[in-house]
């Protein structure tokens, strides 16, 4: 069984479910209540209660012991295309860089509080997709912020690059103001004044991506938005979202989904809002 892109849940669950309980994504493991073992590939790891364990994707990771209270949370960057600043806290930034995987106290919010206030209603089976997905969101930039905080007080000073700040600054304002996102690399840099390939390394620079990358994350996004919570027809989703013909959105979403936009609707109508 595939792990969805995004969720939380108990790993005594999981296990249940999933042979390994870490993929491709980034994950967080909230110990809880009591001690474990973690092991990263050949690096092995106390992990005591109330702590947050920071794990790179693609990381080779075991959990040993019943880790009863323990929580997975687990994401994938394009959950915040939306949200530049922390897709550069997660991209960039030093929560996610370490390869044995980084652990941070948690001195903010109680395993009691956290539990009742974030966990328990994520797994309310009624609770409407979107609602469930904005709630996950705001808990893990929650536990992002406090837990960069944690790691440095003065946070991490990004490198000497306004340059490529400015350029990337300039190239999101267009993407606002036309409202329509292209898949057109040379557009952009066109109206940007500069190369692709400057542009390109200004978003490695400042996101951590190729702007292929960002722009393609940028229009699946909105497209899953207005596939879930409207019925307007495919048809004008695809002019919505940069494409003249509907078979080449049909097929340029299914590519990065999985899904055709009708199967992705269908099956996003008679799923269970559950983050399980």
């Amino acid at each position: 069984m595939k792990m969805r892109d995004w969720g939380v849940a108990q790993i005594k669950e999981l296990r249940t479910i999933y042979e390994k309980l870490i993929s491709s994504h980034y994950s967080i493991i909230y110990s809880g209540k009591e001690e474990f073992f973690l092991k990263i590939g050949e690096h092995e790891e106390k992990i005591t209660e109330e702590n947050f364990y920071f794990i790179a994707p693609n990381s080779k990771v075991t959990i040993l012991g019943a880790a009863e209270t323990a929580i997975l949370i687990w994401f994938r960057a394009d959950l915040f295309v939306d949200r530049l600043e922390f897709l550069k806290l997660i991209k960039k930034g030093l929560l996610f860089k370490q390869s044995n995987g980084l652990l941070i106290k948690n001195n903010f919010m109680p395993y009691e509080c956290m539990f009742k206030s974030y966990y328990e209603p994520t797994q309310n089976k009624r609770l409407n997709k979107i609602i469930a997905k904005n709630l996950f969101i705001n808990f893990l930039e929650f536990v992002l912020i406090r837990a960069q905080i944690e790691y440095d007080a003065v946070l991490e000073e990004m490198r000497n690059n306004t340059y490529e700040k400015e350029l990337i600054n300039r190239f999101v304002m267009i993407l606002q103001k036309e409202g329509v996102t292209k898949l057109k690399i040379d557009y952009y840099a066109d109206q940007l004044g500069v190369t692709k390939r400057t542009l390109d390394n200004a978003m490695q620079e400042i996101y951590g991506c190729s702007t292929k990358k960002f722009l393609t994350a940028k229009i699946v996004e909105k497209a899953k938005k207005i596939l879930k919570a409207t019925d307007v027809p495919i048809k004008l989703i695809s002019l919505e979202s940069g494409f003249s013909e509907e078979s080449n959105f049909s097929n340029f979403f299914k590519k990065n989904t999985g899904y055709s936009p009708r199967k992705y609707r269908q099956k996003a109508i008679v799923e269970i809002p559950s983050l399980k």
